[in-house]
């Protein structure tokens, strides 16, 4: 009798699979999503493993949105990549974060409502959550991207990836919600845009990325923001569509917020 057994992977899995993908892609820097696309990992995961490769001394940055092993991890001194063509072209995006990488941080319910978000808009969908351990910050939990994904694309070339990801509350309309839903509680101390954006449900504004726009609705637990749903798009696009994306992006946030998690 043959009995099969699935293997899941955990934390300590990702980040050895990370660090090999990294050390299999040869010497020099790599951009971010080729390094979680090798280690088959969400973008946010594979940067989340690789900041703290960083403090750790075993990977260091040559440029935004680039890492390359350090000489303590065995691989010789990194080198700047001259931007060629061939650098900066554009290959598939990784495959969409799946349970293997996500299921510890977002239910299933999220997951699919984010995919099934990105498919009705045809844009990158964005999951953010706030960090406040230091300065404040939001931070991409998810991120659900169309085949072709301009969005990251256009950050690599503008060394722009670290913003998408990671970066302070004021930064775009994503972090403005959530900055903005933190401040409703203190009404002594929430200016007027944040009294206009608690009144209109979303933020829209632009995108770190140039060119592009973005729309955030909140994600709400136990009626205090837990995250922004966000939709980043082309700013044309999202003139042209605007009303009809809010409403969607407005109907999952609703949805969604509030969810019970399971004992």
């Amino acid at each position: 009798m043959t009995i099969g057994l699935e293997l899941v992977r955990t934390s300590n899995d990702r980040v050895f699979e990370l660090l090999d993908a990294l050390a299999s892609l040869g010497p020099g820097a790599h951009r971010l999503r080729d390094v979680a696309a090798r280690a088959r990992l969400a973008t946010p995961t594979a940067h989340r493993i690789l900041q703290a490769a960083i403090r750790a001394g075993t990977v260091s940055k040559a440029r935004r949105g680039q890492y390359c092993l350090t000489a303590r991890a065995g691989a010789p001194d990194p080198q700047p990549v001259p931007s060629t063509p061939a650098t900066i072209s554009r290959h598939a995006a990784p495959d969409a974060p799946g349970p293997a990488s996500l299921s510890l941080a977002i239910s299933r319910r999220i997951r699919i409502g984010l995919a099934a978000l990105q498919k009705a808009t045809g844009q990158p969908v964005l999951l953010y959550v706030p960090l406040f351990l230091d300065a404040p910050m939001r931070y991409c939990l998810a991120y659900f991207a169309p085949e072709r994904d301009e969005l990251l694309g256009d950050a690599e070339r503008l060394l722009a990836t670290d913003m998408v990801f990671c970066a302070p509350l004021t930064v775009d309309a994503a972090g403005r919600l959530i900055e903005a839903h933190m401040m409703g509680h203190r009404p002594d101390r929430a200016e007027q845009r944040e009294r206009a954006i608690l009144q209109a449900g979303y933020t829209y504004g632009p995108s770190p990325v140039a060119g592009w726009d973005t729309l955030a609705a909140p994600l709400r637990r136990y009626g205090h923001i837990a995250g922004a749903i966000c939709i980043a798009a082309r700013t044309g696009w999202l003139e042209e569509h605007r009303d009809r994306t809010v409403a969607q992006l407005r109907q999952l946030a609703s949805e969604l917020s509030d969810e019970i998690p399971p004992r």
